[in-house]
């Protein structure tokens, strides 16, 4: 009796044995072939400080969509990663991004009743790293090619605000990050490094690779259901009322205006951003004052 006892207990499966663990590593390994069926893919390109943390957040927060902050995706593209990895990568990072309460510089991105580092139906993945992925494309143009061999079906947003801004948050970084005061002299070069940057795009735009999106950040924040509901409606991806409604909750009436804080502004300064502004369509209306 003893011995029969014991063919069958050899005989008995893992799912016998271990019943939860059984179905949960079933649902992990289903979870992760289902990764390869992902097509659609969402990516930023830009600049540092121009409003992709809140709008990449606010994407997160949706049932169905996954997308990292800062993963820097490319990377991991470079270093070979496969699709299955570089999905549960943006997955992961999604999920440490809110455990740590969803904060950045400062600010606060959690969006409440969101499923910020939660997934109901994984139909949408991507990553909020802008100013990297502009980097990527001077430096690697063929790991594009492979993003889009990865997830034929991906949209990249270019989102930017008042440059006067985004020049003199960059300079007040610098000058913080690395001690000294900083002069005139810097802030031409933070000038040309932020428009050599928006060439840049302005050329990823055109080589027409990807499906492409300038958002302005003040047109957006004017704006948050309408950006997106159309970003959403791009994808075919529902976009429930509560949904909208929560994510306009925690938005800012108004980006902040850090030009006003650098006296180094003058009618030489000024004037050579504006002459600059004219090499991409993206400034077109800008000015100092607004």
């Amino acid at each position: 009796m003893k011995k029969h006892k014991q063919v069958l207990t050899k005989h008995r499966t893992v799912k016998d044995l271990f019943p939860s663990r059984y179905w949960h590593y079933r649902s992990l390994l289903e979870s992760k072939a289902a990764y390869e069926k992902i097509e659609k893919g969402l990516f930023f390109i830009g600049h540092p400080r121009s409003g992709h943390s809140i709008l990449g957040a606010l994407l997160d927060a949706h049932p169905d969509i996954a997308l990292s902050h800062e993963l820097d995706a490319l990377a991991f593209l470079n270093a070979k990663f496969s699709k299955r990895q570089l999905v549960q990568m943006i997955i992961n990072r999604s999920k440490q991004f809110a455990k740590a309460g969803n904060q950045w510089m400062g600010y606060r991105y959690k969006v409440p009743g969101g499923y910020q580092g939660r997934i109901n139906q994984l139909k949408l993945v991507g990553d909020k790293r802008g100013g990297t992925t502009t980097k990527w494309f001077r430096q690697s143009p063929e790991l594009f090619d492979k993003l889009k061999a990865m997830f034929p079906d991906t949209l990249f947003i270019y989102m930017y605000r008042n440059p006067f801004d985004s020049i003199t948050t960059s300079f007040f970084r610098s000058q913080k990050r690395r001690g000294g005061n900083f002069d005139k002299a810097d802030l031409f070069r933070k000038t040309d490094h932020f428009f050599d940057h928006a060439k840049l795009i302005h050329q990823f735009e055109e080589q027409a690779l990807f499906d492409f999106r300038s958002i302005r950040a003040e047109f957006f924040l004017d704006n948050p259901e309408e950006v997106l509901k159309s970003l959403l409606n791009r994808f075919a991806v529902e976009a429930p009322e509560d949904y909208l409604k929560n994510c306009t909750s925690i938005l800012f009436q108004k980006p902040p205006k850090r030009r006003s804080e650098l006296g180094l502004w003058d009618s030489r300064t000024i004037d050579y951003v504006f002459q600059r502004m004219e090499e991409t369509p993206y400034f077109w209306g800008y000015t100092f004052e607004d």
